[in-house]
């Protein structure tokens, strides 16, 4: 159960977290959580987060894609050497999204996008229908996506095979359920070719049709391989049945003698690399990536938010400290109650620049409760201090909109009034729906 007492006792465990667990390890933190019972009334939502790969990559999608119907999965890749194919695959299978934070980009609007998606209902029941001359017939490349969500985007690949018609035209129809309404698209096509060059689609097809192989249940069967070397060929798509071969220009032979395997460590959360080729020099590609990575695994019922495992690597293993709580933003969000409210305190003073006793002075009613006057002048710092970052806190901020509007009753007006006297702010009744 989500209270005050949980929320608080999570905070203390996270803080205590140190990266001294091994390596990477996904497998068993969901083993874990799915034999735990769910919360009645709240689904699963399942937020994973990593920086890393596994060497089980397909067992972990075939896991989650076992308990797709039972939860959704919202997947995290940070840094450069998360896997991607990790990242789209459980989050393709089991309808949720998947974010990557690279370089410079802030965590935060990510994922709050995807906790946004997780409380809303998304669009279900995804098909495509062809209407084609005869003796033409459509196949997918990429699987249709399980679920699409307010402002995501979604990309299928299809192969027309057959004998094509180029004076003719088709169509395809995209229906879809959406709470309880079924609704249909149709798009039409003229079905001459375009004189091109480029085979940039073709090869992002390619990609997601070796990805979709790769990662099947019946990946190792011979027949299951057959076709991915063949994609692989014939697209000039690298697969993990295929690799590139340096070859002499000047003899038009490839380069003899055995692949010689590196495992380098990467600590850095960004990668550079520099390589200078020279005309017939030998050249041997290989990947392996081999080092010690990050990995947070978390489930969420409705707006439940538990911490099921941390398994970390890290060279420091020190605890966190308190410096991400020097924004002030951050600050005031870890004041916030599990109820939604503030409680006035001098923690919440110095955030919003005056003292405890000023603010306790200012209450404009004497006998309104205080944590409705310190949530009221919360959320009006948030609407003009913490303005430019609304979308990391506007979730929160709804929630203690609801909780105080519950609780101030008719002196909801005054409180705020005073509030913008206080903080020498403007922010107008509508935020509060008066």
């Amino acid at each position: 159960e989500y209270t005050q007492q949980t929320m608080d006792s999570a905070l203390e465990k996270v803080k205590m977290m140190s990266a001294n667990l091994g390596g990477t390890e996904i497998l068993q933190p969901l083993k874990h959580i799915y034999t735990t019972d769910d919360i009645p009334g709240h689904p699963r939502q399942l937020f994973i987060f990593t920086d890393g790969e596994v060497g089980n990559t397909r067992e972990v999608i075939a896991r989650v894609s076992q308990n797709a119907k039972n939860h959704r999965c919202f997947a995290f890749g940070i840094g450069e050497g998360a896997s991607t194919a990790l990242i789209k695959g459980i989050s393709q299978v089991a309808g949720g999204t998947a974010e990557f934070i690279t370089g410079k980009e802030r965590m935060q609007p990510k994922a709050l996008r995807s906790l946004k998606a997780s409380l809303q209902p998304a669009v279900k029941n995804v098909s495509l229908q062809w209407t084609l001359p005869p003796g033409l017939k459509a196949a997918l490349v990429s699987p249709l996506p399980g679920a699409i969500f307010r402002g995501q985007r979604s990309i299928v690949y299809a192969v027309l095979k057959g004998k094509m018609d180029e004076t003719a035209q088709g169509m395809v129809s995209l229906e879809y359920s959406f709470k309880d309404e079924t609704f249909k698209n149709q798009l039409q096509f003229p079905l001459q070719s375009e004189k091109t060059s480029r085979v940039t689609i073709h090869h992002l097809a390619a990609k997601s049709l070796i990805m979709v192989l790769e990662h099947s249940r019946d990946s190792d069967s011979e027949e299951v391989k057959k076709r991915i070397l063949q994609t692989s060929l014939q697209s000039g798509v690298i697969s993990s049945l295929t690799a590139y071969v340096a070859v002499n220009k000047d003899l038009n032979q490839p380069i003899q003698g055995p692949l010689t395997r590196r495992s380098i460590p990467l600590a850095a959360p960004v990668y550079h690399s520099q390589m200078r080729l020279k005309r017939s020099c030998p050249i041997q590609l290989m990947s392996n990536r081999s080092y010690m990575a990050r990995t947070a695994v978390g489930s969420c019922s409705g707006f439940l938010l538990e911490a099921q495992c941390l398994n970390v690597a890290d060279s420091g293993g020190k605890k966190l400290s308190s410096q991400h709580l020097d924004s002030p933003l951050l600050k005031l969000i870890s004041l916030q109650n599990a109820d939604g409210s503030w409680t006035l305190s001098s923690s919440l003073a110095s955030v919003l620049g005056t003292s405890e006793a000023e603010l306790r002075a200012k209450i404009p009613n004497s006998g309104m409760d205080p944590a409705v006057w310190a949530t009221v002048l919360a959320v009006i710092w948030l609407h003009t201090a913490g303005a430019e970052q609304q979308e990391e806190w506007e979730l929160l901020a709804g929630k203690a909109v609801a909780w105080v509007k519950g609780r101030a009753g008719t002196a909801l007006g005054d409180c705020l009034r005073a509030g913008n006297s206080l903080l020498k702010a403007s922010v107008g009744a509508a935020v509060f729906s008066l």
